[in-house]
């Protein structure tokens, strides 16, 4: 089955949500280390989800290309799947995750660093119990480890870069899913992706009052890895439902329509994220931007015909911002305080943030380009 235009060419439109999002979840997060409290954005959190639901559609959309190949030769993609499915899960989600790795390295080990700085310039004695803790714990972190309960409690005494729980979570997740999407097709795609996520978000309502928790025990699984799953899932049914959109014939698939049901929801959405909801409205606030998704990634709206470089740029440094930012605002509050006001330290971290992407991914790229290099001279 040969793919659409649709689906072959790069979705500039996703660039731009993505880095939406990630700006979004940036200044949410601001509060927490300049401030103390949020201050702005207060349901910024919701779009750790939109990312967790990208995901699960770029994972499904993948196992539906090997699938639509079938090719049955020694060593391809379809026997490797078929061969070993929940191996196969597991590689495909480390490969995604060892993409993040020197950001999250560079995010996490600077947050190490402060700590010892600040204990050094207050004077605090450091002892050897404190540092092999340390090590410990940012072993645990840069393996993506914090959500499977080896680290204790999470809170940001014991896990410095918060914001990989994300990450934490899909480790956890992913390769479950993607084992359920190869073994269990019929009931993946007919039952388990359209009922199993409200039923679990539903219960999260209920059990904490809403659907964000992620430090949360119950029992022996974290609330985050709950809400990660169920996110995920949601993702796999956008995959389905812009395959649906594309070959619906209604007025609800007109471009027009399509696109004005688009941006309407998705500024439904953006304005529950800057007035803050709770509850069920939060629930609510994820099939807003699953509807966005679905209709953007379908390919029918006018949106997807937009076509401009830039924003597969900020497509692209979204992640590293998202892995840098939270090391670096601690910084930035650790070396101003109080001298500069709140959005000047907002400002002073984006440039930072930019600045250090920027780098890191022009080293990653040397790097990747060496090991090509060495790959060819050996073959």
């Amino acid at each position: 089955m040969s793919e659409n235009k649709s689906d072959a060419a790069r979705n500039n439109y996703i660039d731009l949500l993505r880095f939406l999002f990630c700006m979004i979840i940036f200044i949410h997060h601001s509060g927490h280390v300049t401030r103390g409290s949020v201050t702005l954005l207060p349901s910024g959190g919701l779009v750790a989800d939109a990312f967790f639901m990208l995901s699960g559609y770029y994972a499904v959309k993948h196992l539906s290309r090997v699938f639509a190949n079938k090719d049955e030769s020694a060593g391809s993609e379809y026997v490797k799947l078929m061969g070993h499915p929940m191996g196969y899960s597991i590689r495909y989600t480390l490969n995604k995750l060892l993409k993040a790795l020197p950001y999250v390295a560079f995010g996490t080990v600077i947050i190490y660093i402060l700590e010892l700085v600040i204990m050094l310039l207050t004077g605090t004695p450091i002892t050897l119990v404190d540092i092999t803790t340390k090590i410990r714990d940012m072993i645990i972190e840069l393996t993506y480890l914090p959500l499977t309960g080896i680290m204790g409690p999470i809170d940001p005494m014991n896990y410095r870069n918060t914001p990989m729980w994300f990450l934490s979570a899909m480790l956890i997740a992913l390769p479950l899913i993607m084992y359920l999407a190869i073994k269990c097709k019929d009931a993946f795609k007919n039952y388990i992706i359209w009922f199993i996520p409200p039923m679990l978000q539903g219960w999260m309502v209920v059990k904490f009052g809403g659907v964000l928790p992620w430090q949360n025990f119950v029992g022996p699984v974290n609330s985050g890895v709950i809400r990660g799953f169920s996110s995920l899932l949601m993702g796999a049914g956008i995959y389905y439902a812009s395959k649906a959109l594309q070959k619906n014939k209604s007025a609800f698939t007109k471009p027009v329509i399509a696109t004005i049901i688009e941006l309407l929801v998705f500024v439904l959405f953006i304005i529950n994220v800057i007035r803050g909801v709770s509850g069920y409205e939060e629930l609510f606030s994820l099939y807003l931007v699953a509807i966005t998704l679905a209709y953007a990634l379908s390919g029918i709206t006018y949106t997807a015909r937009i076509s401009w470089t830039p924003l597969e740029f900020l497509g692209r440094i979204s992640l590293p911002v998202y892995c840098l930012h939270w090391g670096i605002y601690r910084w930035v509050a650790a070396a101003f305080g109080e001298k500069i006001d709140y959005l000047s330290a907002i400002a002073i971290t984006f440039i930072l943030c930019l600045v250090s992407s920027i780098v890191i991914m022009y080293v990653v790229k040397i790097i990747d380009s060496k090991r090509c290099g060495i790959k060819e001279k050996i073959l």
